[in-house]
Formats: structure tokens, sequence, C-alpha cells
């Protein structure tokens, strides 16, 4: 059994992501959260003005999220396409649909719990996902099905992981040797989890004090609070549970796409995001700041003057004073100047992001530019699929393990790592004046074909239209076959239809009988003649 002070140990990365773990999650959530983060520049005695001008000020400047927009386009992007599970011989087991319908036991889907999964990763770096089962043992499968009681798995996000390590085998795979884990948080005690290989505790210990180490008076988001130790005090152990781990290694894994100093940590994906999002909070604050003094002016006067407000108000000052009254007014000079960094803020957001190229803009844009900003933004989707993929996989092998099922080889997860970022509007207008500047049959095929494939995604349909489209062959000219002068509509009409019958088409039946005009023009002088008489 450990000590309040043992589990009130933090791993050291812990101590020094914590508070940029919680600065990512309220540039994600926004609102009240972002506002109580205080991410606004203090002026100097700001908060000792009348009314708390600092409090106010915060409730006066919103924010435009883009940290939000970001994952939300990134997870829009990779989950477009749900993932395909092929089960197997597991396609009738009960207990796998069960998983998949209701994943961590509080009704949320296996896709949407990678949907999650993958908001974490984006958001934190990275997050723990861990897999555990009931306590008590059914006797049979019928009971156990009965009771709802198998295998299931659950998010951990960095903050509610307080302490872990890694040790290395022989053959040098790095493997978890212990980690503590929040279960369960209350105002007054949190329910902690101390998994090792042969064993799992489960500790309900009283909160005593949780603050951060710094020599100087913090407030949230000041550059202040990054420090590289925090103190973390438990109380008493209230309760303590011990239970034999049956699987005989620790069922965690931790999810993340690009490393960092620590193992177990990852780099967030918005991080960046973050701060250009809080300068352009910083910005707007700052606009709405002069427009207000721009409009508003103060007025200078002696404090006994009679001041009356409103428009047309009249000012009444003693005889004896020195000063006449005056406005302090500023010019709103700067307002462009700051929005113009706002835009140039924005901008720098969606070149880190890569979406840039799903935006729509005014004006000219370089093709290339544009086809490498797909590229780029198409190859960091697909390594994130790519890590989800094999998340899942992961995890499918950890639940297979609690529950003692071998799965088949037909057994696997598939997730899309193809994300076609194609501008068809764009692409057909360029496709429109390209056959516009190329008259030629051929290229206007080639043409015709191409817009098809980008229009059409039914692959069947596709077929139809673009074998429609073919062109029709034209018979080469027989030269063996005799032509001779057609003399009357008897023989012009039993010769064409020979001609039609070979493939001949209407031109080269004109080309070689010019006399069938003559029937013809025959045909109208009569019918002329018969209305006249």
């Amino acid at each position: 059994m450990l000590e309040p002070k043992q589990l009130s140990a933090v791993h050291p990365g812990y101590a020094e992501y914590i508070y940029r773990w919680d600065y990512y999650m309220r540039s994600y959530m926004g609102a009240e959260e972002y506002r109580d983060g205080a991410y606004l520049r203090k002026y100097i005695a700001e908060e000792q003005a009348p009314g708390n001008a600092y409090h106010q000020r915060l409730l006066d400047t919103a924010l435009q999220n883009h940290v939000r927009l970001t994952v939300d386009a990134y997870r829009s992007f990779v989950f477009r396409n749900p993932p395909t599970r092929m089960l197997g011989n597991m396609v009738d087991n009960q207990f796998v649909l069960d998983f998949i319908q209701n994943a961590d036991m509080d009704n949320t889907t296996m896709t949407a719990f990678i949907r999650e999964v993958n908001d974490n990763i984006l958001i934190y770096g990275g997050c723990w996902v861990g897999t555990d089962k009931g306590n008590y043992q059914a006797e049979n499968m019928a009971e156990a099905q009965a009771l709802n009681m198998r295998a299931y798995a659950k998010i951990y996000n960095p903050s509610q992981v307080r302490n872990w390590g890694y040790k290395k085998l022989i053959n040098g795979q790095n493997v978890l040797e212990y980690i503590v884990v929040v279960d369960e948080e209350y105002d007054d005690y949190d329910v902690l989890k101390v998994w090792t290989e042969d064993k799992v505790e489960k500790y309900k210990v009283s909160k005593k004090d949780f603050t951060p180490i710094s020599g100087e008076t913090n407030y949230p988001g000041s550059v202040t609070t990054r420090t590289d130790s925090v103190i973390l005090e438990y109380g008493k152990v209230l309760e303590h549970e011990e239970f034999t781990n049956p699987l005989g290694y620790i069922p965690f894994i931790h999810v993340q796409t690009d490393r960092s100093f620590h193992k177990g940590i990852g780099t967030s994906h918005v991080g960046d995001v973050c701060d250009l999002q809080r300068e352009i909070y910083n910005l707007s604050s700052e606009a709405y700041e002069s427009i207000r003094l721009s409009s508003h002016p103060s007025i200078v006067a002696e404090a006994s003057a009679d001041i009356n407000g409103g428009s047309g108000a009249i000012i009444t000052v003693d005889e004896s004073t020195n000063i006449q009254p005056y406005l302090l007014q500023a010019t709103g000079s700067s307002i462009d100047s700051i929005l113009a960094c706002i835009e140039q803020k924005t901008q720098a957001i969606e070149s880190v992001t890569h979406l840039a190229a799903t935006k729509a803009k005014k004006g000219p844009q370089s093709g290339i530019a544009l086809q490498v900003e797909r590229d780029m933004l198409n190859v960091k989707l697909s390594d994130i699929a790519n890590v989800l993929e094999r998340a899942e996989k992961l995890i499918w092998k950890m639940w297979f393990d609690w529950e003692q099922i071998v799965p088949d080889e037909e057994f696997d997860i598939y997730y899309e790592k193809k994300f076609d970022l194609r501008d068809k509007h764009q692409e057909v207008a360029l496709y429109e004046k390209a056959k516009n500047l190329v008259p030629n049959s051929s290229f206007q095929n080639y043409i015709n074909e191409e817009t098809a494939r980008l229009l059409i995604e039914n692959e069947e349909d596709l077929q139809i239209v673009v074998d429609s489209m073919a062109p029709k062959s034209e018979m080469p000219l027989d030269t063996n076959m005799p032509h001779p002068p057609m003399e009357s509509p008897q023989e012009m009409v039993e010769h064409m239809r020979k001609m039609v019958e070979q493939g001949y088409s209407d031109q080269q039946i004109l080309e070689l009988h010019p006399e069938i005009k003559k029937f013809f023009g025959n045909n109208e002088e009569t019918n002329t003649d018969t209305e006249e008489g």
C-alpha cells in the first residue's frame, strides 16, 4: 500500500506540461473557460481602476476560436469516410458487437470513441487509452452477458495521468512498468488507480492542496505560471482495494503523432495556433478600446465644473477658473494597422495548419502553391489516420486479451488514408477555358472525360458516361465497292441502303454521290410548280 506522499508524486513531464495542457484546452473550449484564463495583457493599475476595468475588458472582448476550427476541420477530413472493421468469424459475437456500439460503457460507439482520441491528440499532443473489466467474475458466458460484464476502454487526457514509468526489456522494447491515473474526480477526494504488471490498486484519497511553485504572484495565463515543479498533496487514504492483474502486463497505450522530450507526452498540433489566437484576441481588445476612445472622448476640466452628458450638453464653470474645459480624443489612426495585423495573424494560422487551400479567397492564387498546401495537408491527415488505425488495433488486442478471444486472420481495421482535397469548381472552370483555347476534337473528348471523372463518384455511372462519350470510328471509304451514278430515285434508295449497312456516313455518301442533290432539287421544283399552279 502506498502512502499519500507517494501518491502525490508526479512525473517530471506532468509538472512541466500541466499548464500548457490547461492553456490548450481553454483555447479549444473558448467562451467562459477562455475568459477565465485571463489571457488579455494587463495594463498598469488596470485592476485597481474603478469598476475593475480589466474584468470589464475581458467581458467586452470576443474570441474568434481558430483552435476549434482547426480541430473540427481535421476531424471532418479524417472521419469523412468511417473506419472499416472486418470482424471475420466474430461477426455474430454479441460481446464484440456490444463493444463496437458501447466502447466505454457510457454509450459511446467505437467510431465516436476514436474521434475523441483524435481530438485529444490534436489538442494535447496525445492521450492515454486503457482497458479494464469489472471486478466480479461471472461463472459462465450467459451470466456474464446478462450482467454485461465485459471489458471496456477508457480515455485519459494527460492531466489525468499523474505518474508513469517505462522499463526496457532485453530485446530493447520499452514497456510500461507502472502508471498512476485519476479514475474519478470529486471536490473533496480523488479515486486513483495504480497499475503494475502483477496487481491493480485502487485508492480513495482526500484532497489537501494543489498549488504551483513560483516566486511571484500568479494569475491564469501569466508567464510566471510556467514552472517545472508543482505541489500536489493528498491527505489520508480513505479506502484501499487491491486486485490481481490477470493480463500480466499494463493494458494502457499512449497515442500520439509527434514526440516531445518526455516519453509518454506528445506535441500539440495546435500549440502555435493557440499563441496566434491569443495575439488576435489581444489585438481585438485593442481595436475595441480604440474605437470606444475615439467615439467617446474624455473631458478635461476643473473639479468645480458642472458637466452634463448627452448631445448639446452645457458645461458651467466658475468665473475664476484658470483652465477652460477641453476634449481628449483619440485619432483612431491605429485601428487600420491593428486590423491589418489581425489579418496577418489569421493568414499565419492558415499557413501553419495547411488549411489555406481549403479557404475561399478573392483574387488570383498560385496553382502550384495551392497544390503544395493540399499535399502537405494530405500528408498530415494521413499521419493522423495511421496513428488512429494502429491505436484501435491495439485497443482491440487488449480487449481480446481480457475476453480471452483469439481473432481469426480475417479480422482487420482500416482507416482511409487518402484525402482528395481538389477544388472541383476551380478545376471545372479551368477545363472550360482549356476547351475554348484548343479547338481540337480529340482534346475536347479528353477534357469531357476528365470532367466526368471529376464530378461522378459512382464507378458504374462513370463508366456508362465515359462509354457514351467515346467517339465512334468512321468506316474508311471502300474503293472496291462500285458507285455508279444513280439515274433514278429507286436506284438511289437501293444503293444508299447498301452504303448505310456497310457503315458509310452521310458525308461520305454525299462525297461519292453528289448527284443525290439533283433528286431532292427536282422534288423541290415540282412542289413549287404545283403550289403555283
